[in-house]
């Protein structure tokens, strides 16, 4: 018997060094894209609009990985995060600007990740203060690990894990083959996208899939991780792959949210979609979603208060990174901390702010087109990132779409008015 338990932990803990051997910036990146405010968008769009968006995330698996995968061309190419390198071409009032924006959009993602949170901890019996502070807590205490990049990553990686319970959704509740195929046909219908709220989630579910600080995050910690060019194919894989586990979480949380609407459910904010999942699901699966929900929303807290410590810590020309020593990255880490304070703060005076995550994640689609834009100038420039760069036609395929999710996200923030 012991024997046998000694073999056991001896494969889990192989299997464990064979996944943190495959897995980093790239699967990180993607998994904290799948917040939770992401999460409740897609359970919205499955409530109102049943599999319509359903296609669209399926199809939003290509300009996510793109999009990401040239943060690995400028990291690689240049070994340097975004940050310093727009303040270097553009300028610190371009770069400043760029900062400013992505730290607006962070605290409306903070006030979702805090709302989440603190909506799990009442169905639980637990006051909104003392959720916050156990997030605030851990986000502090995983300091301590500072000096290793791998050590802070580790972390992050087995955290991840626990947001991937939403695929069971595909087993318990499965997805109706016609359905999918209406949903499919009406994409191609002009008709549909005079529905205002069509429109609204389609830029909302865009937002959620691509997000600032994700650029900023991903090229920073390639930096910080010391990844080599030879780690370049091994690096895109593993975004492709996260990409595809991102979409096919918010497909999941798309088929709870129509699940909850069949049965009589209810999705209007975190607390009345955990309710629902609890009567119409079961006990097991609201724990399922709850523990789920709380992984979310704590990897999105880490990985965005990381990508703008990077940003800023990168502008102001201080050493940036979980590879330094406290006493040597100061900045870095006061940023790190100093950043998710105000929503936390804002959450305690009132929980009930997921109400604003659809505008928010409509906000994300055209706020993106600054460092989208920003970002494939600079992959486009042989001079800065050598042999990664982009050719001239996926440059300008890359300029329409960030144009065509600028154009989307205006059209559907004035619908609103």
């Amino acid at each position: 018997m012991l024997a046998a338990s000694n073999k056991l932990a001896g494969t889990l803990k192989g299997a464990g060094r064979v996944i943190r051997s495959i897995l980093g910036p790239g699967w990180l990146v993607m998994l904290a894209d799948v917040d939770a405010p992401s999460l409740l968008t897609a359970m919205q769009s499955g409530y109102y609009l049943s599999y319509l968006m359903i296609p669209w995330l399926i199809l939003l698996i290509i300009p996510l990985y793109f999009t990401q995968e040239l943060t690995i061309r400028l990291a690689l190419g240049s070994g340097r995060g975004i940050g310093e390198i727009i303040k270097d071409r553009y300028g610190k009032r371009v770069a400043l600007s760029s900062l400013l924006l992505m730290m607006l959009i962070d605290g409306a993602a903070y006030l979702g990740e805090y709302a989440s949170v603190a909506a799990v901890g009442l169905t639980l019996g637990i006051p909104v203060v003392a959720s916050i502070l156990i997030i605030l807590t851990l986000h502090t205490v995983i300091i301590l690990f500072n000096g290793s990049y791998r050590r802070i990553e580790n972390i992050l990686l087995s955290l991840s894990a626990l947001i991937l319970v939403y695929l069971a959704a595909f087993t318990i509740i499965g997805i109706n083959p016609n359905t999918l195929y209406e949903a499919t046909e009406l994409m191609f219908n002009p008709i549909t996208y005079t529905n205002i709220s069509y429109t609204g989630l389609l830029a909302a579910n865009i937002g959620a899939a691509v997000m600032p600080w994700m650029l900023y995050y991903q090229s920073s910690a390639i930096v910080d991780k010391g990844l080599k060019p030879n780690h370049y194919t091994h690096e895109r894989f593993e975004t492709a792959i996260g990409a595809v586990i991102s979409e096919l979480l918010m497909v999941a949380g798309v088929l709870i949210g129509y699940e909850l609407r069949v049965r009589g459910g209810s999705v209007d904010g975190f607390l009345n979609a955990l309710s629902s999942i609890r009567v119409v699901m079961g006990n097991f699966w609201f724990y399922a979603a709850s523990v789920g929900l709380i992984a979310a929303a704590t990897l999105a807290v880490f990985v965005i208060s990381m990508g703008f410590a990077y940003g800023l810590g990168e502008y102001l020309g201080e050493p940036s990174g979980f590879r330094h020593r406290f006493r040597d990255a100061k900045s870095f880490y006061l940023f790190y901390l100093v950043e998710v304070v105000p929503a936390a703060l804002l959450v305690l005076l009132s929980s009930n702010l997921a109400k604003i995550i659809i505008d928010v994640m409509v906000f994300n689609s055209i706020a993106l087109s600054v460092p989208l834009m920003l970002l494939i100038r600079l992959t486009s420039d042989s001079r800065l990132v050598g042999a990664y760069s982009i050719g001239k036609v996926r440059a300008i395929i890359l300029y329409t779409v960030t144009v065509l999710i600028l154009a989307l996200g205006i059209y559907a923030a004035l619908s609103t008015f």
